[in-house]
């Protein structure tokens, strides 16, 4: 079936590319560049802070080791695409609770809150909200808010400020925490949504070309079965080789190549019953198709009808073991009526179910279009098949 299913293939080829993946690539790219802004800030002030700082060695070992662990989360995300994993996790989140006391404890009061020299609330904020990215979204508003009451505490003992201020600054922590925690949750969610309903496509595209090549060979199978068969009798063979070219050029159209043109002219009830009843010379069938004949069909009714008229007569020479098949055509000038009927064995309808030919490509079929089909059939008292359509939608 190559190039009949290229549109499923296409989909499975989209599938690949997950979208779950690339959300989390899209959330390992803004990681870094959050940090690297914090990185920037904590750098333009260290040369002041440690020139301030009660103890300059240990400023600066505390100074470079967030470097250190902000390069290496820099280079992780943009290595594997993703926050999920990484040696920088614990040792960032260490870094802020020891970062949040060492600034009080190295710098003077009035440098404790409100400046970069001491980076730790700027860092602890960071830090925070980038935990929410890995850390399941409920541990990381736990860690969020600990760390903001670890700040609070801390910058209260300073001295410096009003305690609403320090409140303010510490209840940003867990704020940014919640963000992105909402908001990678979010993006994961539907992610994951589009992932799913792209796989659902891809099982409904196959599905639908499934039953498209099923529709297609059906009528195809039964004549190749019959042309097989040696006990065919040689006065139906000339009937089977004239459907078999028909069903190759249908088979090829199928599979890309360009449908021979119908004059649409010429798409009438009575074009639409010659061209189904050819090649079943070897059924007894009588046609009374005049009083509906001249009844104009649109292209796809037309085939549609045909096709379908052409598996109720496939059925009847492989099934009923009829000795009359009457096809019918009338018109009310309201609506067209086409009947394919046979005093052939029947089937019982309550205790056998339809198969394929008459409920899919006879019954499916024509209701896809907007035609009717009525199915009655009895054991011994052969099968009738009314297929109607309106007048009304003729030219559509």
């Amino acid at each position: 079936m190559s190039g009949v299913d290229s549109r499923s293939e296409a989909l499975s080829r989209a599938s690949s590319r997950s979208s779950a993946r690339r959300a989390e690539r899209g959330i390992a790219l803004v990681a870094p560049t959050m940090r690297a802004v914090v990185l920037v800030q904590i750098l333009l002030a260290a040369a002041s802070g440690a020139g301030v700082a009660e103890h300059r060695g240990a400023y600066w070992a505390l100074t470079l080791s967030v470097v250190a662990v902000s390069l290496l989360l820099i280079v992780q995300c943009l290595v594997t695409g993703s926050v999920l994993r990484g040696a920088w996790h614990v040792p960032d989140l260490l870094l802020a609770w020891l970062a949040v006391p060492a600034m009080n404890l190295l710098l003077p009061d009035p440098f404790v809150v409100g400046t970069w020299e001491a980076w730790a609330s700027g860092f602890a904020v960071n830090v925070g909200a980038l935990a929410a990215a890995w850390l399941p979204p409920g541990v990381a508003m736990v860690h969020g808010v600990a760390l903001g009451g670890w700040y609070l505490a801390w910058t209260l003992t300073a001295n410096t400020t009003s305690w609403e201020t320090s409140l303010s600054n510490a209840l940003t922590i867990p704020g940014y925490a919640l963000v992105v925690a909402l908001l990678t949750h979010y993006l994961r969610g539907l992610a994951v949504d589009a992932d799913q309903s792209r796989e659902d496509a891809v099982a409904a595209t196959r599905a639908l070309e499934l039953e498209r090549y099923q529709l297609t060979v059906h009528d195809a199978s039964s004549i190749l079965r019959l042309l097989s068969d040696e006990d065919t009798p040689a006065e139906v063979l000339p009937g089977l080789r004239l459907q078999a070219d028909r069903e190759a050029q249908r088979l090829r159209t199928y599979l890309g190549a360009e449908p021979p043109r119908v004059d649409s002219a010429a798409r009438t009830v009575g074009t639409m019953l010659a061209t189904a009843l050819e090649g079943f010379e070897d059924l007894p069938i009588e046609p009374a198709v005049a009083l509906g004949a001249h009844v104009e069909l649109g292209d796809a009714v037309w085939t549609a009808v045909g096709r379908a008229v052409t598996t109720v007569l496939h059925n009847v020479r492989l099934h009923a073991q009829a000795h009359q098949v009457v096809v019918h055509a009338d018109t009310d000038d309201t609506t067209w009526e086409v009947v394919v009927s046979d005093d052939g064995v029947g089937f019982d309808q309550e205790n056998q179910p339809l198969g394929f030919g008459l409920d899919t490509q006879v019954g499916q079929a024509l209701r896809d279009v907007g035609v009717t089909v009525d199915i009655r059939s009895a054991p011994g008292h052969g099968t009738s098949v009314t297929i109607t359509g309106p007048v009304a939608e003729v030219g559509a």
